[in-house]
């Protein structure tokens, strides 16, 4: 069962850390991504409250560099701490693993 729960809780941690990781991308390619995941995923039954959101968001971070270094410095964060649990979850698998040889 434990084993069961730690897989099931790594793949959508790995997932989680892939998607951070393309905060470093060029924003081309993060918008090439992020359409890719909008088809992907079920429509939202909730409009968009503004058309131009992303745009008016990167203007703000290339205007203010204090803040595109703090969005970074979170990213970076919950990378870190993201990779620590993947890092956990790993190593339960295989203290798991090599006890039931023993058994």
């Amino acid at each position: 069962m434990k084993k069961t729960l730690s897989i099931a809780s790594l793949v959508p941690l790995i997932l989680f850390e892939a998607y951070l990781c393309t905060a470093f991308l060029p924003l081309p390619w993060q918008r090439a991504i992020n359409d890719v995941l909008v088809r992907l995923l079920p429509e939202s039954q909730t409009p968009v409250a503004h058309p131009m959101l992303s745009q008016e968001i990167e203007q703000v971070l290339s205007e203010n560099v204090w803040l595109k270094v703090g969005v970074y410095a979170i990213t970076l964060l919950l990378l870190a701490v993201n990779a620590w649990a993947i890092r956990r979850l790993l190593r339960i698998l295989r203290c798991e693993r090599s006890g039931q040889g023993t058994v």
